[in-house]
Order: structure tokens, then sequence, then C-alpha cells
């Protein structure tokens, strides 16, 4: 390919991701929490499967490459919407753990599901061949990304 015509794809190319983004890029959140909220709520949620105990703020923050006051923030807001508690880690009472209430579980399995449905209208949409080919672009192109990191 041509300078101009490499120019043009790439162009193309970052259009379809923004708009990929803006509109099927992630989890579809409900009135109920936004996305950052989903992305935290599950992480401890599936944290808590090897410790039921509940996760440390330092935890989460390293798990997702957040800050330890954007958790924070975010445990906030999701406490006060009753999604998570905080307790006493109860080998150290100086740290705060948090734990998914089962509102907190409800809403993150209702969200899944929905998500789940979202992929199926997708692959349905595609058909399986091209469903395929986007799964190995994707893969591919998220190796890419690794790489790059």
């Amino acid at each position: 390919m041509k300078s101009d015509e490499i120019e043009a794809v790439v162009r193309e190319l970052d259009r379809a991701m923004v708009q990929f983004k803006r509109f099927g890029g992630q989890v579809r959140c409900s009135q109920a929490i936004r996305p950052s909220e989903f992305t935290l709520l599950n992480t401890i949620i599936q944290y808590a499967h090897s410790d039921s105990k509940g996760i440390k703020v330092s935890d989460l923050s390293a798990q997702l490459q957040i800050t330890p006051a954007g958790v924070t923030h975010t445990i906030n807001s999701l406490e006060e919407g009753g999604y998570i508690e905080r307790l006493a880690d109860p080998t150290d009472g100086r740290v705060v753990l948090v734990r998914a209430t089962e509102k907190g579980k409800e809403i993150i399995e209702h969200m899944r599901m929905e998500h789940f449905e979202f992929l199926k209208g997708l692959t349905n949409f595609l058909g399986e061949h091209d469903s395929k080919e986007l799964i190995r672009i994707l893969s591919s192109a998220l190796g890419y990304l690794k790489e790059k990191r």
C-alpha cells in the first residue's frame, strides 16, 4: 500500500474504533451503576472466589491499575448504593476489606446476562463465519496491543 492509502485506512480504523467504543465496546450498564463501578464490583466478586473475607483497597488498586483514591471514590458510591460493604480484616484490625453484598452480586449477574444476550445478538447478526473472523482479528489486535505495552 502507498503512504496515502495507509493513512486513509488508519483514519478509517480510528473512526471505527471510536464508534465501537461508544456503542459496543463495554458491558452495558443499567441505570443502577456506571461502567467503572461495574468493573470494580466485578473484580471484587471474582476475587471473592479465592478469598471470601474480602479484598483490600490496595489490592483492588493494583489489579485495576488505578489510584487508591480512584478506587475509594468508586467504593464510596457502591457502598452508598448497597452493592458492597466494608469490613475489618480479622487478622489485622487496621486493614479495611471490601466485599460484595447480595444486591451487588445480583446486579453483576444481571448485567453479565444482558451482555451475553447482546453478544448473542451480534453473533446472530454477523453469522458464524464473520463472528469467528472478528474473534480472530480482535485476538490478533489484542496480541499487538499487549506487545506494545
